[in-house]
């Protein structure tokens, strides 16, 4: 090795190709954004986003107002129960302790408002509120590296609250005991207002991002419930076609998912849950045909009876729990050896963010953790305070915030100096709205020189660049991005149908097997 070659080895990396970040000319408000989306995207985004930055005040005073411990701890905690990790854990337990029938819509309707909100999130690419001066109060950080509008959690929230509502309005009173009924209305409307409200006061989310959540919330829970009877007939019924058609419409899904501009993490959980019904109504239609299958209260229930006992009842959800475990550690595993070579050899395309098998040997190393992704536990200790930006999206979102504050200072100012007015002459706001505003330019610009306006503008521009581009390489260092695959879209598809098979059909099969089985009731 020539002692060229060795001084170009310990030379250090320059940030842009360490950090591989596409810096933005961000030299206009919103002009990254404009450039990277489609005039339809854009257009929809330039319309809510001024919404959304007017209520950053609006929820910054409110916290200051109504913030406390305890409010710290409930909010976050109750978070857990509306976001896609909860359902997730919930689901499979439904099915297995004999609530097949609302398990299925249940399902059915978590799937379409993580699928529906992330859908929305990444074609409009619109920010959470600013932090600072926001607090973002969060169990889970990786929350913070999605886009903000709609809230899932409120999509969630309400329909999952307006489901399980008309079922319990559906339900003899008489299988009740008093005011049993009343008071689960009740913990459902706590259950509702807890999240969404919960999204504001964390500040994790708008006035504006809640109401878009519900309202795609309320559309799924309508749509699920004017037809689930003939959904509910599908779900189990031994029509040749409905298997195939299920597949095709889940990767029909997957594919329409718009291409983010930052690397927002919501694509993933969407394939998740796409995969999950994939898997889960197939296998449905299958178990429904088995003797192991009861089909009363209706067809495809696992069977479940008390008469199982606590401890019986404990050990069935840790088999099945444990099998999903491992199922997904062996089969992530075997496809991250499998995939790489075929995605390498046909050269198939990948998405934004995603790191294509062409730079990579194989992953058959790489380190998988214990649980799915999707389903990793938050931690619910320590602090749950974030603040200060976490990723590219609050850089971009911060310097468009402070340019276009200048511009709007700078067109006060000049509309102020007509006719020859100078700053003497400006009354005091006036003077502290300028004096303000060359604040503010310090955080655009490193300094000024002597030049022409047109000079003086490029100069202004080129250090907005600089800067806006080492902040970015500061949020990356500070908050690494996980590694994304492309062969991680096959593999979650795999992966998590093989979850919903497996919930349905497998475990319940495995059940008897290993003397966890209740007699199945059959008419």
């Amino acid at each position: 090795m020539t002692a060229d070659e060795k001084n170009q080895r310990q030379q250090p990396r320059d940030d842009d190709q360490e950090y591989d970040i596409e810096i933005p000319a961000g030299i206009a408000p919103e002009a990254y954004y404009d450039s990277q989306l489609s005039p339809l995207r854009a257009s929809l985004r330039r319309l809510l986003l001024p919404y959304i930055r007017a209520e950053t005040p609006i929820l910054h005073s409110m916290q200051l107002k109504v913030r406390h411990p305890i409010l710290d701890v409930y909010f976050t905690t109750t978070a857990f129960s509306g976001n896609h990790t909860f359902f997730m854990i919930a689901l499979p337990v439904l099915f297995w302790f004999g609530f097949s029938e609302i398990a299925r819509g249940f399902t059915l309707i978590a799937a379409m408002g993580v699928y529906w909100a992330g859908f929305f999130k990444d074609y409009l690419c619109l920010p959470r509120p600013l932090s600072p001066p926001i607090v973002r109060l969060s169990r889970s950080k990786s929350t913070c590296l999605e886009y903000g509008f709609p809230s899932s959690h409120s999509t969630n929230a309400i329909s999952v609250a307006l489901f399980l509502y008309c079922h319990l309005l559906t339900t003899d009173p008489a299988s009740w005991s008093p005011y049993t009924r009343e008071l689960s209305i009740f913990g459902l409307v706590v259950y509702a207002v807890s999240i969404i409200y919960g999204r504001l006061y964390c500040g994790m989310h708008s006035i504006t991002d809640c109401i878009g959540g519900t309202i795609i919330g309320v559309g799924i829970w309508a749509t699920q419930w004017t037809f689930r009877h003939t959904i509910e007939y599908y779900m189990v019924s031994p029509v040749w076609w409905v298997p195939p058609v299920v597949v095709a419409t889940g990767i029909f899904l997957v594919s329409i998912i718009p291409d983010p501009v930052d690397n927002c993490p919501c694509f993933d959980d969407c394939v998740a849950f796409i995969a999950v019904l994939m898997g889960l109504i197939p296998a449905s239609i299958h178990f429904a045909s088995t003797s192991y299958s009861s089909n009363y209260p209706v067809p495809a229930t696992i069977p479940y009876s008390t008469d199982l006992g606590f401890v019986k009842s404990a050990l069935r959800l840790v088999f099945g729990v444990g099998t999903l475990f491992v199922w997904r550690l062996a089969a992530k595993k075997a496809l991250y050896v499998l995939l790489p070579p075929i995605y390498k050899l046909f050269s198939l395309p990948y998405r934004p963010h995603f790191i294509p098998a062409s730079s990579y040997n194989t992953l058959s190393t790489y380190p998988i953790g214990k649980v799915p992704s999707v389903i990793d536990l938050p931690s619910m200790t320590g602090s749950a305070e974030i603040v200060g930006m976490q990723s590219t999206m609050d850089v971009h979102e911060k310097f468009s915030q402070a340019a276009a504050q200048i511009q709007d200072q700078e067109s006060g100012l000049r509309a102020r100096k007509i006719g020859g007015q100078q700053l003497e002459s400006i009354s005091v706001d006036e003077k502290e709205a300028y004096q303000q505003h060359e604040r503010d330019s310090s955080v655009l610009s490193n300094g000024t020189t002597e030049c022409g306006d047109d000079s003086c503008q490029h100069s202004k521009e080129g250090s907005r660049f600089e800067d806006e581009a080492e902040a970015l390489l500061r949020v990356e260092r500070m908050h690494p991005r996980k590694s994304r695959f492309d062969v991680d879209i096959v593999s979650k598809l795999v992966v998590y149908a093989g979850i919903g098979a497996l919930a349905v059909d497998g475990i319940p099969i495995l059940f008897n097997l290993v003397g966890l089985d209740a007699d199945p009731v059959r008419f």
